[in-house]
């Protein structure tokens, strides 16, 4: 990979344009933007240029995780402190909700009862409600 190259893949996996990294790194004086835009799309699909993005993306979003869960343990401890030391209790017992269900203590349940049926009920509910479409059919034809 040369150098235009990699910088090229910097540009755009820092977030820029395609054609904006292409005038960035190559000489694009007298090129038309349709031109410069043809070239930056077969510049990202060469097989260098685009391993190198690859590698750029996936570095991105570690780094993305990493900050993020830096975030979340900073939040937590904060919420740890103050369901320890919250003057209300109010203020505590939240503290100790949210730290419940970020453990996933509290997960919502929905009992979904099906009442017991024999296959025969079954079948003749259905043949039943065939039978009034039938007739409903009928009737609007008529």
């Amino acid at each position: 990979m040369t150098p235009k190259q990699a910088r090229f893949a910097e540009l755009i996996a820092a977030g820029s344009g395609r054609a904006e990294a292409y005038k960035a790194v190559y000489s694009s004086d007298g090129m038309q933007p349709s031109t410069v835009s043809e070239e930056a799309s077969r510049l990202v699909r060469h097989p260098k240029v685009a391993a190198r993005l690859e590698l750029l993306k996936a570095d991105a979003e570690a780094a993305r995780r990493d900050a993020l869960r830096g975030r979340e343990e900073a939040i937590l401890a904060q919420i740890e402190h103050e369901a320890l030391t919250a003057s209300s209790d109010s203020a505590r017992i939240r503290a100790l909700e949210l730290l419940g269900k970020n453990a996933g203590l509290f997960v919502e349940r929905i009992a979904v009862e099906a009442p017991e049926r024999t296959v025969e009920e079954i079948e003749a509910e259905l043949i039943a409600r065939l039978t009034r479409l039938k007739i409903i059919e009928a009737e609007d034809a008529a």
